[in-house]
């Protein structure tokens, strides 16, 4: 056995996925690395990091799996989702790979099986329940945050950029509005604790990086909104000071709570939206580049659906 091969033997799992933080830290996003950081520390090294490279195998990633799916949460030790334990074997394998190519090593773990994944369908508002939301926030749109939650509706952003959404990135005289930053609550590494930090940072792909063409009625919206407005406040706040997305979930919460409305997720909005864009006959490019998806099979699979009756119309072609 070579000098590679011996020191990748005696190597600690742990020690690897350092090495391979530190590699990322240079190329990925403050956010992004945060994430991965997180998983690290959090998931992948307290079950396997002990372990020798050596010893990392498809039998140790099966075990590695199956302890996340059953107990993988971090708060009470219950099941962790299948889509959450799939992203975070997205990560084991990025350090696996890098194990192999800086160690001499091959084919570790490939036999390696996720769990499969579920196709949901995203949940949404109903008619009565989006004209209830619609007609409440319409009375009340002269109020920042209410005005927000109406353009969600209506155009499909997602809470983090909805809140980084300022002046300067709409343009009433083209109709638009340009989405080109997006705000989020990353955790942050420090020596006697871990805590938070509220970062404004890039949308999550270049895809995110969009304009949006405003309706008639968006457009009045913002027009009501605009007068004297500085160009760097933000629109929610209407000051230069943001406000960081989980208080603007507590605050459509308390919109929903208010009407007696089921209690749901913020992104219920963009889920909306795009359910009510494929209803009206979009263009399935067109609204992926709307929804900033990385490709229209995103959009295909997650919001388009046939249902019994759209079937019985086409078999109907037939006669």
């Amino acid at each position: 056995m070579d000098s590679m091969d011996r020191k990748g033997v005696e190597r600690k799992f742990s020690d690897v996925c350092e090495e391979w933080l530190c590699m990322e830290r240079l190329v990925v996003k403050q956010s992004t690395y945060a994430r991965y950081e997180h998983t690290v520390r959090k998931h992948i090294v307290p079950v396997i990091g002990e372990r020798n490279i050596s010893d990392i195998n498809s039998s140790a990633v099966n075990y590695f799996v199956y302890e996340k799916l059953h107990h993988g949460r971090l708060t009470d030790a219950g099941p962790l989702s299948v889509k959450t334990v799939r992203d975070i074997c997205v990560i084991l394998k990025s350090i696996i790979g890098y194990a192999e190519r800086e160690y001499g090593f091959s084919h570790i773990a490939d036999n390696a099986v996720l769990p499969k994944k579920r196709k949901q369908e995203p949940d949404i508002l109903s008619g009565e329940e989006q004209q209830l939301l619609e007609r409440y926030l319409w009375e009340h749109a002269g109020e920042p945050r209410c005005a927000g939650l109406l353009i969600c509706l209506y155009t499909g952003l997602r809470l983090g950029e909805i809140c980084a959404l300022q002046w300067q990135d709409v343009n009433l005289q083209a109709q638009v509005l340009q989405v080109r930053h997006t705000i989020q609550r990353i955790p942050v590494s420090g020596e006697m604790c871990r805590k938070t930090l509220v970062i404004l940072d890039e949308p999550k792909s270049e895809a995110s990086f969009r304009t949006i063409p405003l309706t008639d009625n968006l457009r009045r919206l913002f027009e009501q909104l605009s007068p004297n407005k500085v160009s760097t406040d933000y629109i929610l706040t209407d000051s230069a000071r943001c406000i960081e997305p989980r208080n603007y979930q507590y605050y459509f919460r308390r919109v929903l709570e208010l009407l007696d409305m089921r209690i749901v997720n913020f992104h219920i909005l963009r889920h909306t939206f795009a359910s009510r864009c494929v209803e009206c006959g979009f263009d399935i490019k067109t609204l992926s580049e709307i929804l900033g998806h990385s490709s229209t099979s995103i959009t295909l699979s997650y919001y388009v659906h046939t249902t019994l009756e759209m079937k019985r119309k086409q078999m109907e072609l037939l006669a």
